[in-house]
């Protein structure tokens, strides 16, 4: 119940420096004479920030003759803190008085971030032909769109998920290496998975969307087409399998980008990841100790937008910033090798290029992958996420509130003569999709004490039905 301790006063805490910020903005990061100055909201890390920055001034630079200061808003947390500060911004009257959130150009989090979250900040833009015949041959990956058809968003990079792995650990518990969602639910994994929150984390929400809608899609081709709640009972083994993952985690994390670091460590033996996180921990940690998987047509692909902020003071600037980084000179920065001709100066980002005349010649690429050959049969489809604005609603209530009673129950499930049967029962989510569609209505139209409260409520549920399992152990 921590969570729920002054609410009021936590968002008042947590939204006030944003508005100061976006009033006074940074006075670290002055423009020189002659300079121009870029301000720009991100999750990314500082690696990819620099890399980017740096080079993006000196490509205006030798075309437009000034360089820019790219101004970096970064409040340390994920895309849920981007929210925050745009609904603070707007909350607080600020964009209202003035026309503007103190930004220019909103940049990374994940696709529903910009599709659904932020949609209403976003100023739509057009890019010029030349760069969206050249970044965009096909509109899509898969069938997910690599930009938004109103000019909302554009992708600028490609990403999926995936397990990273300690081979340490995992000789010193007896596991095989892990290749699919299901082998995290090993009871020899119990206190050895770290996940990420996904009321925190947009990558870690979507990571775990994954997971629901892969037992969608396969409860429907085993129904059939005609079964049309073939999809809502997936809904409910997926989050069912999210549930005995989580039980044998030791911890959820505020942000997706630690995972991969306390696996390395060796303080847990897995966890779930984004892609070049993942990679990039194996190249720190050296591929004898730490792995990086996949689950074969399990995980999905999709872009990492960048958009125009509403009220921007540098549209004709935050458009070049754009285009840069879908030209060929940014692209190369996503994957090529520190000290390649056209690669990062400092940092390999190992992330991979969304414009695909990139991977024609990968002989700098950190990883000789190319996602438009591989993209398999399953990908993310936009009419199985309805549930997603919820999903780290339900994953709280379920599993990260009552982490404790989760990890007892599966404990003595798996120790008592039905476990085959009561397993099952802990696999398979109390209510289906149909339910959690329900739910989200109600708490979307909730005010928040009576958000909280309902909450707390669905918590109280959850408990009552872990306790009922227990029992029927005895």
């Amino acid at each position: 119940m921590r969570r729920y301790i002054f609410p009021i006063l936590f968002v008042l805490v947590l939204a006030t420096p944003f508005v100061v910020r976006a009033i006074i903005g940074d006075a670290t990061e002055r423009p020189s004479s002659g300079e121009l100055r870029l301000v720009v909201i991100t999750p990314h890390g500082e690696p990819i920030r620099r890399e980017f920055g740096d080079a993006f001034s000196e490509w205006h630079r030798a075309r437009f003759g000034k360089t820019v200061v790219v101004d970096y808003r970064n409040f340390g947390g994920g895309a849920s803190d981007i929210v925050k500060y745009f609904n603070a911004t707007s909350d607080s009257g600020y964009f209202q008085k003035t026309g503007t959130y103190g930004v220019d150009v909103a940049w990374g989090g994940g696709e529903t971030l910009f599709s659904v979250d932020l949609k209403k900040h976003l100023l739509p833009v057009k890019l010029s032909p030349e760069v969206m015949s050249t970044a965009y041959p096909k509109p899509d990956i898969g069938g997910v769109a690599l930009y938004d058809k109103d000019g909302n968003w554009f992708g600028t990079t490609l990403g999926s998920f995936g397990i990273v792995y300690n081979k340490d650990v995992l000789r010193y518990l007896g596991l095989p290496e892990p290749k699919t969602w299901e082998d995290l639910t090993d009871p020899r994994y119990r206190n050895y998975i770290i996940l990420a929150d996904p009321t925190r984390s947009s990558s870690a929400r979507t990571a775990f969307m994954a997971i629901v809608e892969k037992q969608m899609a396969i409860a429907k081709e085993a129904a059939g087409a005609d079964d049309k709640g073939a999809e809502d009972r997936g809904w409910a083994r997926g989050m069912g399998l999210i549930r005995q993952i989580a039980a044998n985690a030791r911890v959820f994390t505020d942000a997706s980008s630690s995972v991969p670091s306390v696996v390395g460590s060796g303080d847990a033996a897995a966890g779930m990841a984004i892609d070049f996180y993942g990679r990039t921990q194996v190249e720190m940690s050296g591929e004898s100790r730490v792995g990086y998987v996949e689950p074969a047509e399990a995980t999905i692909v999709n872009p990492d937008p960048i958009a125009v902020v509403k009220g921007t003071q540098n549209k004709e600037l935050a458009i070049r910033f754009i285009e840069f980084i879908l030209s060929t000179e940014g692209q190369r920065l996503w994957n090529y090798r520190v000290g390649a001709p056209g690669g990062p100066k400092q940092t390999t980002l190992r992330r991979l290029p969304i414009v695909p005349s990139v991977y024609a010649d990968q002989t700098y690429f950190t990883d000789k992958v190319n996602p438009f050959l591989i993209a398999g049969t399953f990908n993310t489809r936009r009419e199985r996420t309805g549930t997603f604005k919820t999903l780290g609603d339900q994953i709280q209530v379920s599993c990260i509130d009552v982490l404790a009673e989760l990890r007892e129950t599966r404990k003595l499930i798996l120790a008592s003569p039905a476990a085959v049967e009561l397993d099952k029962k802990l696999g398979t989510f109390p209510f289906d999709q149909k339910e959690a569609l329900a739910r989200q209505k109600t708490l979307n139209a909730a005010k928040p004490l009576q958000r909280l409260e309902l909450i707390r409520g669905w918590e109280q549920e959850f408990k009552a039905e872990y306790k009922a399992l227990r029992e029927q152990v005895k």
